[in-house]
């Protein structure tokens, strides 16, 4: 437990050592891209990425041992920002879903998300401004915990998340956004009767939304570093007001894609989480991969 809590804390405050780090030295923020509104101009701007990766392996007479597989995954991240004076809202929407197929197992959900993130407010500075921020988090698709196909153990709104938090946003230049928030409600969904009346998820049995109020924090970054590398990243933390205060939620997503050719790309993709109504554990994921991607 000792171990946990030091690792969330750890990246709460690298969430905000990133961002205030940005602002370091001029000559480094003149050199980053981003795919994000810039301030100076009005009205909406559209920007994202889409892209398409693969991997593969075949082994035949293979002594050491293992599997053919053949894999696929899917992403989309989409920016649609607007500014009007002093008043801003900024939506980015983040989808991602990818199969593996192995000869052992057949094919298998190796990623699936749905995640809205929007955030509205109005400058009181020039780089602070009261803002309020919804997010919300689900998936696509049954998962199941295999090899074990028989009973689902997760599916469409079961579970799903949404965050609701009033507070302060931080923008030291272009590239960067920290949202603070003191006081934040979390509400969790399990929309399906099967999962519903076995309490999966933190929620009671029989019930479908638990309510939790919290605290909330948010780091975020989408850019171009280099000419040809992109990084998208977004850090999530909340804690609850009650018994369980300090126990923090840590859903951290990352993508690094350094572009070859035109449309050819490497991905790496990350996530990092832990959601102590989930699995009393540290989950990550990670998939590299080759393949077409479409910056817009």
């Amino acid at each position: 437990m000792k171990k946990r809590r030091i690792l969330s804390l750890l990246c709460f405050w690298t969430g905000i050592s990133f961002c205030v780090s940005a602002q370091s030295t001029k000559s480094t923020v003149d050199n980053l891209s981003a795919y994000v509104t810039k301030d100076s101009i009005q009205g909406w701007t559209h920007s994202g990425l889409v892209g398409i990766t693969f991997g593969q392996t075949s082994l035949h007479n293979w002594v050491a041992g293992g599997d053919n597989t053949i894999s696929g995954n899917v992403i989309l991240n989409g920016f649609a920002n607007y500014v009007k004076d002093k008043w801003f809202w900024d939506n980015k929407l983040s989808l991602e879903y990818g199969m593996v197929y192995s000869s052992s197992y057949n094919w298998q959900k190796n990623a699936d998300k749905i995640n809205l993130t929007s955030v509205a407010g109005r400058k009181i500075t020039n780089k602070w401004s009261t803002s309020f921020l919804l997010n919300f988090n689900t998936q696509f698709a049954k998962g199941y915990n295999y090899p074990n196909t028989e009973n689902y153990i997760s599916t469409f709104m079961a579970p799903a998340y949404t965050d609701a938090a009033l507070g302060f946003t931080y923008k030291p230049n272009k590239k960067y956004t920290l949202f603070i928030s003191p006081i934040a409600e979390k509400v969790t969904f399990v929309l399906n009767d099967s999962l519903s009346s076995i309490g999966t998820f933190g929620v009671e049995r029989g019930k479908t939304i638990k309510w939790e109020t919290g605290a909330y924090l948010m780091a975020s970054t989408s850019q171009t570093v280099y000419g040809n590398i992109g990084i998208i990243s977004s850090l999530n933390l909340f804690t609850p007001y009650d018994k369980n205060f300090g126990n923090i939620d840590v859903n951290w997503d990352l993508l690094i894609s350094y572009k070859i050719k035109k449309m050819f790309t490497a991905t790496l993709n990350t996530a990092l989480r832990y959601y102590d109504n989930e699995i009393k554990r540290i989950q990550f994921k990670e998939i590299l991969g080759l393949g077409l991607t479409y910056t817009f």
